[in-house]
């Protein structure tokens, strides 16, 4: 793999800094009143685990050299994901090593406007200066698009009077192109960024607890192993659950409660139906906290009809430990058969893989095809 073409160039009121990645031109765009490194480090974290499905050496051209920090590091975050993925290779970077300078009293974090950043701005709101939003990270939406989400945590940013930066790239499709996989790669993304503005320090939003951790591109074993000479990067405390956080939000205000965005379906606004909005509403609701962020309320009825697949079993038995806590007796209830429901679910999946070959799925695919042919 070879990572050549550093440059950056002015496009409107816009830097973009670029390198070519095997033949791939890589981009990142960002308003022009905020200066970028032109260094090799942003590109070789974001072609990381591109690098480690193939186990091909990354040969760094144009006499670029990389901080000493990181390329220590690679090796250890090498040896981390490949005890996590087991498919994941081993490779050299080929690249004269020299520490990075610069002076940049910037502390920036990640922000979406959803629990985990809202918590963490609230929980280092003396410390960070400014606020990191990405299009191209992990969703794409238009510019204009874009334009509105960037106003809107604005708006939502100016009590705690701090600077969005607002970051676009194409790091997505360099990722989808190559397989990496977003589950892996996004802390990889997320420290390619914070390489490029070079803060003092870069705090990453936590998503799991101490307690939950599990193999995940963001974790406390592996965050700050993308830092460098210049830039600290550090995985905010673990330690709250996710009730606690939004607890911490509503304590500080009404209004930015109500600008809570936590979707899977759109990037502004809460559709109510995707599993983040259930559970982020149902947390609301045992903890009997209003807002107005959501499409109405729910209910411990229609929560008792949900049926939680594997992947999302963790969520709502949290949520259920939460319940008794709170003694929410209907939705301990409501959980319980929700829990129910979906492990009947999994045995009759397991029952039907294992001695039907599949075929009562099959089956009902059928007669649901029929059904709506009638």
């Amino acid at each position: 793999m070879i990572i050549s073409n550093i440059n950056s160039r002015k496009i409107e009121n816009q830097v973009e800094v670029s390198a070519l990645i095997d033949g791939y031109r890589l981009w990142y765009r960002f308003p022009a009143n905020f200066s970028a490194s032109l260094s090799v480090e942003p590109f070789l974290v974001a072609s990381f685990f591109v690098a480690s499905r193939s186990g091909q050496p990354v040969e760094v051209k144009d006499s670029k050299t990389a901080s000493p920090r990181l390329l220590a590091n690679f090796k250890r975050l090498q040896c981390i994901f490949g005890t996590w993925k087991r498919d994941l290779r081993p490779f050299t970077v080929n690249v004269q090593a020299a520490e990075l300078h610069a002076d940049n009293a910037m502390v920036c974090s990640f922000f979406s406007g959803g629990v985990d950043s809202l918590y963490t701005l609230i929980n280092n709101e003396s410390e960070i200066t400014h606020l990191v939003y990405i299009n191209g990270f992990d969703f794409h939406v238009s510019p204009e698009e874009f334009a509105i989400n960037v106003q809107r945590l604005r708006d939502l940013s100016a009590p705690f009077e701090k600077e969005i930066i607002p970051v676009e790239t194409n790091f997505f499709d360099f990722d989808k192109l190559y397989g990496v996989g977003r589950h892996w790669s996004h802390g990889a993304s997320l420290a390619s960024v914070a390489l490029l503005l070079q803060p003092a320090k870069c705090i990453v939003p936590t998503t799991f607890t101490y307690r939950d951790l599990r193999p995940w591109g963001t974790h406390p074993l592996t965050d700050n192993l993308w830092s460098t000479e210049v830039t600290e990067i550090l995985h905010d405390t673990a330690d709250r659950e996710r009730p606690e956080k939004i607890r911490k939000i509503a304590e500080r205000s009404q209004a930015v409660l109500d600008s809570l965005v936590v979707c899977w379906t759109y990037p502004d606004k809460n559709c109510g139906q995707c599993i983040k909005c259930i559970r982020t509403m149902i947390i609301l609701k045992i903890l009997g906290i209003e807002t107005n962020s959501f499409p109405g309320s729910i209910s411990p009825e229609y929560v008792s009809r949900l049926s939680p697949s594997e992947h999302y079993r963790a969520y709502f038995e949290d949520l259920l430990r939460f319940a008794r806590e709170q003694g929410d007796e209907s939705m301990v209830k409501a959980l319980q058969k929700s829990l129910s429901v979906s492990m009947t679910k999994k045995i009759v999946k397991l029952f039907d893989d294992r001695y039907l070959n599949g075929s009562i799925r099959s089956g009902f695919r059928y007669l649901q095809k029929k059904a709506s042919k009638a």
